[in-house]
């Protein structure tokens, strides 16, 4: 079973991370234009077009990360599902077929563990309707942990008239329910940026540590930012 979090943030915003200590001067940059990003995604400080500073998105391969968007620029907002149990064979699903609880999944943001271990192939996600099905019968209970488009929440862009992003970028200990769902943490694990520009588990540049890992009462992954 599975618990959805009240909204985080500032003020009742339907912000995606939340300061725990630290982070005492959030910062406030000019941002490309063309990026879009959720509070809680990783920003990188490059030079645009006219050679001014600008804020884009991370990525697993930039040296040049400046810290956390504090603000939204996006038309689509996720939520995190940690460990949602499903049942083979258990009204509704059948013996090949598992339904999530939510529908229009996240591409790429899947994790799924039977008896502690990762399922690693043998398995399709239809996004849009929200089920996984199996390539040969099943049995037991699969926990899964995915990303989902929240039908609620419509898109945000917090950088209009001003350009402006805010950003988090002192060391600091926060919350957040954007991360990378589809990796493992593990408590002081090191946390990385992913190709998308989410904090993940693995990659190249060290930007934090875990200090909480999700868990499917609390979906949270909470951390120390350490650049």
């Amino acid at each position: 079973m599975s618990t959805i979090l009240p909204d985080l943030g500032r003020n009742g915003l339907v912000n995606s991370i939340r300061r725990l200590n630290g982070f005492n001067n959030p910062g406030y940059r000019a941002v490309s234009p063309a990026e879009t990003f959720i509070a809680g995604m990783v920003a990188n400080l490059e030079a645009d077009s006219n050679g001014n500073p600008v804020l884009t998105v991370a990525n697993n391969s930039d040296t040049s990360i400046i810290g956390l968007f504090y603000c939204h620029k996006t038309t689509n907002f996720y939520r995190p599902i940690v460990d949602e149990e499903q049942t083979f064979s258990t009204s509704p699903n059948t013996s090949t077929i598992l339904y999530l609880n939510h529908a229009n999944v996240k591409t790429g943001s899947v994790l799924i563990t039977s008896g502690g271990l990762a399922v690693v192939g043998g398995w399709t996600l239809t996004e849009v309707n929200g089920y996984i099905t199996k390539g040969s019968t099943g049995t037991g209970t699969w926990k899964i942990t995915y990303l989902y488009e929240d039908p609620t929440l419509t898109g945000l862009d917090q950088t209009l008239g001003s350009g402006m992003a805010a950003t988090l970028e002192d060391r600091g200990e926060a919350a957040t329910l954007v991360y990378n769902t589809s990796a493992a943490y593990t408590l002081m694990g090191n946390l990385y940026v992913n190709a998308s520009g989410y904090l993940t588990s693995s990659g190249t540049v060290v930007v934090g540590k875990v200090t909480k890992v999700p868990s499917a009462d609390n979906p949270e992954l909470h951390f120390k930012w350490t650049i």
